[in-house]
């Protein structure tokens, strides 16, 4: 090396800060992907308080294999959480002025729908019902029902 008008010292430095940058610029990329999978569990986790328990198909088709996974069983964490507890705090993230609530419906639920009070409900297509908040949020949430105001 000297021969060829090359330092040792000056050879082994650069070999150090190329590895060193080489180092920091995988770390870096290493902080990006960890906040963005974070960012998209977060997403994933508040999508369970949005929609509910069951995702829409389009927003399905969107996620990966691992996050399916992630996002059913944190469905099912919160499920087990919710029966312990005997409540469903899915349910009124604002406390409601009216327990009843007149909902139109969008789409044909179907038959024999099973209220909270044991009663069968045929939600057709643009039929108009008078229901406890708790029975038709889920409905709402999925974007099956409407909520009428006035």
């Amino acid at each position: 090396m000297q021969e060829e008008g090359l330092d040792v010292q000056t050879a082994k430095n650069a070999d150090h800060h190329g590895a060193l940058i080489h180092h920091l610029a995988l770390v870096r990329n290493k902080r990006c992907l960890m906040a963005y999978v974070y960012n998209r569990a977060d997403v994933i986790r508040s999508l369970l308080w949005k929609i509910g328990h069951v995702l829409p198909k389009e927003i399905e088709e969107k996620l990966s294999h691992s996050e399916e996974v992630y996002f059913k069983k944190h469905s099912a964490r919160l499920k087990s959480y919710m029966s312990s507890l005997q409540v469903d705090l899915t349910v009124d993230m604002v406390p409601p002025k009216d327990p009843y609530i007149k909902i139109r419906v969008l789409d044909d639920i179907g038959e024999g729908i099973v209220l909270s009070d044991d009663k069968t409900a045929n939600f057709a297509r643009h039929s108009i019902h008078f229901l406890k908040r708790t029975d038709a949020e889920q409905f709402i949430s999925r974007g099956l029902m409407e909520e009428l105001t006035g």
